[in-house]
C-alpha cells in the first residue's frame, strides 16, 4: 500500500524554483504555496504589486495536494444575511471559477465538470436533498430534481429515491491544478521560492521581515496562506483559531473497461444523503477516489479502512466486488469557529486565509482572490469577505479529535436507526 495519494503519477512538473538567498523587497509576501497561497499571488501580481511566495516544501505539499480532488461548490455558510453581496456572489460561483479558471491558465490538470450528484437514500434523505436543492435551484446552479431512475442513469446504482445535481461541481487532480496555479503566478511576476520555510517573522518601523533559513524578505504587508498546517513560526493565534482534524483517501487500482462502464456513467461527483455518507470520484486514470474523516480505526488503519471501502463500493456496484486498493493517505483539515473560511487580521498589515472545512477547492477559488484585494485595500477585501479577529478555540485539539473519532461511529448509529424507523413506518402503513 503506498502512502501518498497518485496525483504525482499524471500531474505535470511543478515550475522551477529554489529556495530563498539573501534579501529581497516585496509589497507584499505570502507564506504557504496552496490553493490560496498561488491564487493570490496570481492575483496581486497581476494587479501590478510585487509578490513573493515561500513554501516550506514543495508546492501543494500540504492540503492542496492531498485532498480528494472533489469540487462541491455547496456550503452552509452560504447565506446573504451574512455575507456581503459581493461575496455572496462570489461565493456562489466558485465552482464554475475554478473551472473557468483552469481554462483561461490551461492548466493540465484532469478538470471533469460534470455536477455533484447528491443523492436520497431515504424519505429523511429525500427531504433534506430537496431543500438543498430549492436553495440552489433558486440561484440557478440545479436543474430539475431527479427521480430515481435518473439518478440511476447517472450513478449506475438502483435503489435511490431521487436527488439532484449541482451544474458547477466536478473533480480534478488537486496536485496538478495547484502546480498549474503556481507557474501561472510565477509567470505574472511573482517570486516564488520552495523549501524556504518561516523561521521569523518581525514587524518593523517601514514593514514585515520574514526570515527563512537562507534569506529574508522584507514586506509591507504579509498573507499568511497555511491553512491547517502552520508550525511554530507561524502567529499563535492563528494556530489556535482552527479546530484541526485528520481526514483520510484512498484511491482504487484503475477499474477495468466493463467496471468503468457501470460505475458514474454520468461523470459525475458522487455523494448520498446518508449521515455517515458515502462519497467518490473516479480520476482521469480511472480510479475511485473515496474517503472521510478518521476515526479510531477506519482512515487509520489500512486494512479495516479498505475493508469497509470495499464492502461499501460493492454494495453499490457488485461489479467492484474484490477491487484492491493501492493508495492509502491522510491530511490535516482546518475548521474555524464560525465554521466558515476566515479572513484574520492578525495585527497591523498582517493577514491570514484559513479553515476551509474540507471544501478548499471552491473556496480558496473565492477566499484567494478576497485575501488578494484586502491585501491591496481593506475596504474593497471587506466587499468580498468579512474580515475576522482570531478567536482562540479552548481545547481545540481535543475537540478536533473527539469531532473525528466520534462523528463515524455516531453517523453510522444514526443511519441505523434510520433504517429501522423507515422499515417500522413501511410495516404500519396500510
Amino acid at each position: 500500500m503506498i502512502l501518498e495519494p497518485p496525483y504525482a503519477d499524471t500531474a505535470p512538473p511543478a515550475p522551477d524554483s529554489t529556495p530563498l538567498e539573501g534579501r529581497i523587497t516585496v509589497d507584499v509576501a505570502l507564506v504557504g504555496a496552496g490553493f490560496s497561497g498561488t491564487i493570490a499571488a496570481l492575483m496581486l501580481a497581476r494587479r501590478g504589486v510585487s509578490v513573493a511566495l515561500i513554501e516550506a516544501q514543495e508546492v501543494g505539499h500540504g492540503g492542496s495536494g492531498r485532498n480528494h480532488g472533489q469540487c462541491i461548490p455547496v456550503f452552509g455558510y452560504l447565506d446573504e444575511a451574512v455575507l456581503p453581496p459581493e461575496g455572496f456572489a462570489l461565493l456562489r460561483d466558485s465552482g464554475r471559477l475554478v473551472f473557468d479558471t483552469i481554462a483561461d491558465l490551461g492548466i493540465a490538470c484532469e478538470p471533469v465538470q460534470k455536477g455533484w450528484l447528491n443523492a436520497a437514500h431515504d424519505a429523511a434523505g429525500l427531504d433534506r436533498a430537496r431543500a438543498a436543492h430549492a436553495k440552489y435551484a433558486r440561484l440557478g446552479k440545479a436543474g430539475d430534481f431527479l427521480g430515481p431512475d435518473e439518478v440511476t442513469e447517472l450513478s449506475g446504482i438502483s435503489g435511490y429515491v431521487g436527488g439532484w445535481v449541482h451544474r458547477d461541481g466536478g473533480h480534478v487532480n488537486p496536485l496538478a491544478y495547484v502546480r498549474g496555479l503556481a507557474g501561472a503566478a510565477q509567470a505574472a511576476g511573482a517570486a516564488l521560492h520552495v523549501r524556504s520555510p518561516l523561521t521569523g517573522l518581525e514587524r518593523g518601523r517601514e514593514g514585515w521581515l520574514l526570515r527563512t533559513p537562507g534569506g529574508e524578505i522584507a514586506a509591507r504587508k504579509v498573507g499568511l496562506t497555511v491553512n491547517a498546517y502552520a508550525d511554530a513560526a507561524i502567529p499563535a493565534r492563528l494556530r489556535q483559531s482552527l479546530v484541526h482534524m485528520r481526514s483520510y483517501a484512498m484511491a482504487s487500482e484503475p477499474l477495468t473497461e466493463a467496471q468503468r462502464a457501470e460505475v458514474l456513467p454520468g461523470g459525475v461527483n458522487f455523494s448520498d444523503t446518508r449521515r455517515d455518507p458515502m462519497f467518490f470520484r473516479i480520476d482521469g486514470s480511472g480510479r475511485i477516489i473515496t474517503g472521510g474523516l478518521v476515526e479510531l480505526r477506519r482512515g487509520r488503519i489500512t486494512a479495516p479502512t479498505v475493508a469497509q471501502a470495499g464492502r461499501r463500493l460493492a454494495g453499490l456496484y457488485p461489479a467492484l466486488q474484490g477491487l484492491g486498493f493501492t493508495h492509502h493517505w491522510s491530511g490535516t483539515v482546518g475548521v474555524s469557529a464560525k465554521q466558515r473560511p476566515a479572513i484574520f487580521e492578525l495585527g497591523p498589515d498582517l493577514w491570514a486565509l484559513a479553515g476551509y472545512s474540507g471544501r478548499g477547492v471552491p473556496t480558496t477559488a473565492a477566499l484567494g482572490r478576497a485575501l488578494a484585494a484586502t491585501l491591496v485595500d481593506r475596504e474593497e477585501g471587506a466587499r468580498l469577505w468579512p474580515h475576522d479577529a482570531p478567536t482562540r478555540i479552548p481545547g481545540g485539539t481535543l475537540i478536533g479529535f473527539g469531532v473525528q473519532s466520534l462523528r463515524g461511529p455516531w453517523n453510522k448509529l444514526r443511519d441505523r436507526l434510520g433504517r429501522g424507523a423507515s422499515a417500522a413506518k413501511e410495516r404500519t402503513t396500510p
